[in-house]
């Protein structure tokens, strides 16, 4: 269903109460009788469990897909490997010098189980008309490391940039084609997951992250398509570089103050983040309530500000945990 996503921003910005959007996949599967891997092989039960997100939490104001971070890499041909109840992981790489990344080949965007993804888009958009729904996906310097150790990815930024390159350029178009799928299907955005972008110096990130994000966004985003960049890393530094990639959103990690983010952020865009996922899975309710209040009280300056988590919260995350951040949310609105 088409959503004006530049009038849904405003609309959050210039409203007295603060929203809600975590990246709450995971965990929401004990609202099902699914395992991981049923969903992140069966668009129907991914669907299902995107509904059951959104009827459980109310405050959520959008449906996203499972963050499944290794369908991007699998779609190139790199192995996976999958286990009952936990998200899947790679089990090897394609890429080690410059003639591997010359015969990668960019996949069709309906490779592997990409269609999983965008038909629990179509399935999830049957039952809910009144809220977005946002794609997950990889982005270029993260999926270019999938295709790579990661300690080779770190390294060809000095000491191989035109293997990096080479390689970003192919997963730069394949992310382009993803995002173009998840529009046709019906998304109304991406969340465009780069952490392992977060491990560069602001200078690498320029050069090997963000250019290639702004091609994303240039290629996709207008007002019926958004996109929201997500950079889990210590880029306090690089607000001002995510900014120019014109993305519309930013979700940020928790090695960052959320409230100076704030302040480094222009107002005209969207800023999401940022409790600790480890901490929503682990702490006693009464210490994480704390947590959340004070960082909604420490945001509250910023209208463009949206309560969500740092980044994926794990599957093993209690649900009562999850409604103590919604308990908190709720109790700072009635206070307005």
């Amino acid at each position: 269903m088409y959503f004006n996503m530049k009038e849904w921003s405003q609309e959050i910005i210039d409203a007295k109460d603060r929203r809600f959007l975590p990246v709450l996949y995971f965990p929401c599967l004990k609202l099902t009788d699914y395992k991981v891997i049923d969903t992140v092989t069966d668009a129907k039960k991914m669907a299902e469990v995107m509904v059951a997100t959104v009827r459980e939490y109310p405050s959520i104001i959008g449906a996203m897909t499972g963050m499944d971070l290794t369908v991007d890499a699998e779609a190139f041909g790199a192995p996976v490997r999958f286990k009952k109840n936990d998200v899947p992981c790679l089990s090897g790489t394609l890429v080690q010098t410059m003639e591997d990344a010359e015969k990668l080949q960019v996949p069709d965007p309906h490779a592997g189980r990409l269609d999983v993804h965008y038909d629990a888009v179509r399935e999830t958009a049957k039952e809910i008309t009144d809220l977005p729904i946002f794609g997950g996906q990889l982005g270029p310097f993260s999926l270019a490391a999938n295709l790579m150790p990661l300690m080779d990815a770190l390294m060809n930024t000095i000491h191989a940039p035109e293997l990096m390159h080479a390689v970003l350029e192919k997963a730069t178009q394949h992310l382009i084609n993803r995002a173009l799928a998840y529009k046709e299907a019906g998304a109304n955005g991406v969340l465009l997951a780069e952490p392992t972008a977060g491990l560069l110096s602001p200078e690498c990130c320029h050069e090997f992250s963000s250019q290639y994000v702004k091609r994303i966004v240039d290629a996709v985003q207008d007002d019926g398509f958004f996109v929201i960049l997500h950079n889990c890393g210590n880029v306090l530094d690089m607000c001002d570089d995510m900014y120019q990639t014109g993305a519309k959103g930013f979700h940020f990690g928790n090695s960052v103050d959320m409230a100076e983010i704030c302040r480094r952020m222009p107002q005209d865009v969207l800023v999401f983040g940022n409790i600790d996922p480890a901490e929503i899975f682990s702490l006693k309710p009464e210490v994480l309530r704390e947590k959340c209040d004070k960082q909604l009280k420490d945001t509250q300056d910023f209208p463009n500000f949206v309560f969500s988590s740092g980044c994926d919260i794990p599957v093993i995350t209690s649900l009562g945990n999850i409604r103590v951040m919604t308990d908190s949310l709720e109790a700072y609105n009635a206070a307005l």
